[in-house]
């Protein structure tokens, strides 16, 4: 076991020594920004009403942002990570050195960091614009925590998904076409069957946000603000999720070691 987890630590050495150039930080940074920038500009226009539920409405908003933003940001971290083999054709020579499995997994891992600074950058972010719009809600700390473990969950998901098709892709622009067909059905998921929309990983950043609104009891022409309330997190349905994302990325870890090099 001491063999074995030397050896897992040390290939992940390697790898992200592989990375120090590649800058990728900026792929998470610039996703980051432009959702950061996207939920400020109506907080310019809140009422002293609007800030006593500020945290809500940025939990919820970001929710819905993210199903947008973070399938294109995970095609296009796992593609610039994966090229590097793909684009030398360097598998053959790896595999003399390293365990296919060891490193499918080491690879995953290093893309999975990005995605959890993006996660605990989000929860950083929602904190930030509270103190500057001077939001009047009190902090409640499980909403953050329940927050980023959402988005990291459905997000590693979605890596696995990414990350499988950018190894197995020659051409990198399948994988990206694949995370923005993602984004749209992940948005347009919202707009479906509940039974459908449970069907789709891409909309589950919307099923387990934190905050939401009861639309039914929202009367036309309210302003939907006045109706956000904080959600009970469904943690049968986010454990059985999180299941079902392990077996799948064992099963897409298998047709991986069975590609032919």
């Amino acid at each position: 076991m001491k063999t074995t987890w030397s050896q897992t630590r040390l290939a992940y050495k390697a790898e992200i020594q592989k990375q120090r150039c590649r800058k990728v930080w900026i792929v998470p940074l610039g996703f980051l920004t432009v959702l950061t920038l996207w939920v400020s500009v109506p907080m310019f226009h809140f009422t002293a009403q609007d800030l006593t539920r500020g945290y809500q409405w940025l939990f919820y908003q970001i929710s819905l942002l993210n199903a947008i933003f973070v399938p294109m940001m995970l095609a296009v971290t796992a593609s610039r990570l994966c090229d590097m083999e793909i684009k030398g054709n360097t598998l053959k020579l790896l595999y003399t050195l390293e365990k296919t499995g060891r490193f499918y997994d080491i690879k995953f891992l290093a893309e999975a960091r990005y995605l959890l600074l993006f996660s605990f950058g989000e929860v950083l972010v929602i904190l930030l614009l509270g103190k500057l719009f001077h939001i009047t809600e009190p902090v409640r700390l499980l909403p953050f925590g329940e927050h980023f473990l959402a988005v990291s969950a459905v997000g590693a998901v979605l890596l696995s998904f990414q990350h499988l098709l950018s190894l197995m892709s020659d051409n990198q622009i399948l994988p990206l076409c694949a995370g923005l067909a993602g984004s749209f059905l992940g948005l347009f998921s919202m707009y479906f069957p509940r039974a459908v929309n449970l069907c789709i990983v891409w909309g589950y950043f919307s099923i387990f946000s934190v905050s939401g609104i009861n639309w039914g009891q929202v009367p036309e022409g309210a302003d939907y603000n006045d109706y956000m309330q904080y959600l009970d997190f469904p943690l049968p349905g986010f454990l059985l999720f999180s299941a079902v994302g392990i077996l799948l990325y064992l099963f897409e870890k298998g047709i991986f070691m069975r590609k032919e090099v």
